[in-house]
C-alpha cells in the first residue's frame, strides 16, 4: 500500500500515515517497523505492508520511503 506520513512523535515513537486509497483513512505505526536511514517526518511518501495485528484492524509492517524519481532519472 502507499500512503503518506501524517504525523510521527519521536519521543513516543509512533506515527500516522493517511492511506493514498482512501485518504480520510489513517493507520497507526510503530518505529519498529520503519525501514529508512532517515527518521519519518510528515508528509513523507512511503509504502508499506498490512499485518494483522491484536487489536482491531491491521497495522503497517515495514514501512519504507518512496523514492521520487526525477525527469533526470535521479532521485528527489
Amino acid at each position: 500500500m502507499v500512503g503518506m506520513i501524517q504525523s510521527y512523535f519521536p519521543l513516543r515513537g509512533f506515527g500516522y500515515i493517511h492511506v493514498a486509497e482512501d485518504f480520510r483513512k489513517r493507520i497507526f505505526f510503530h518505529v519498529t517497523n520503519w525501514r529508512g536511514a532517515e527518521m519519518p517526518a510528515q508528509g513523507t511518501r512511503v509504502e508499506f505492508d498490512l499485518a494483522d495485528g491484536h487489536k482491531p484492524g491491521q497495522r503497517p509492517q515495514a514501512v519504507r520511503i518512496i523514492v521520487v524519481q526525477t525527469k533526470a532519472g535521479g532521485p528527489q
